[in-house]
């Protein structure tokens, strides 16, 4: 098929780089070729950053978009999703060690960024995990004791030493920071225009 003015040219020239065969009846085919071109399907590869092939992303949503997968530590395909495997391997698993390797499991975890020898977070291995912890801190607590008593002046001294009050505990099962659940998944594939 071609196109009698540049313009269709250049509309015919979007949907075929996305790997649509133009249809004279259907008039979505240019924005599923956009669709397409920007998810990084079709000839074109894609033009949005992020789109890659093992990009990690958080949705607002519970259930991903086509091409994504939930980051929910799965054994999934080597062939089948042979682009993924090619890019992440069994960094986060490897499966039955045959056929299948590990997606991350990223539910319920706050993302760190990798290390890589900054020295912040230094010697993690990349892909590792970490259980939570409290940086080493001091909490002084006294007793206060009654001194004496003359007239309506009462003497009070914070008593240091081995001594401490009881303290009721305050808190939940877990430290963590404000925050917000969202899905992450990753860029596993391509989806075709249909």
């Amino acid at each position: 098929m071609q196109g009698n003015t540049p313009v269709e040219c250049e509309i015919l020239n979007v949907i075929q780089g996305a790997g649509i065969w133009p249809d004279c009846d259907d008039k979505t085919q240019l924005l599923q070729a956009i669709e397409t071109l920007i998810t990084g399907g079709g000839s074109g590869g894609g033009i949005v950053t992020g789109s890659e092939i093992g990009a990690v992303s958080a949705f607002a949503m519970p259930t991903p978009p086509t091409g994504w997968l939930v980051c929910d530590g799965s054994a999934i395909s080597r062939t089948e999703y042979a682009d993924l495997f090619a890019t992440i391997g069994t960094v986060w698993g490897a499966g039955d060690e045959t056929s299948t390797f590990n997606l991350p499991d990223l539910r319920g975890e706050f993302v760190r960024g990798f290390d890589d020898g900054r020295g912040v977070d230094a010697g993690r291995v990349f892909g590792s995990s970490q259980a939570d912890e409290f940086k080493e801190h001091f909490h002084q607590v006294g007793i206060l004791r009654e001194v004496g008593q003359a007239g309506n002046n009462l003497s009070i001294h914070r008593s240091s030493g081995s001594a401490i009050d009881q303290t009721e505990t305050a808190g939940g099962v877990e430290t963590r920071p404000r925050n917000i659940a969202m899905t992450y998944a990753i860029k596993a594939f391509y989806p075709s225009a249909s």
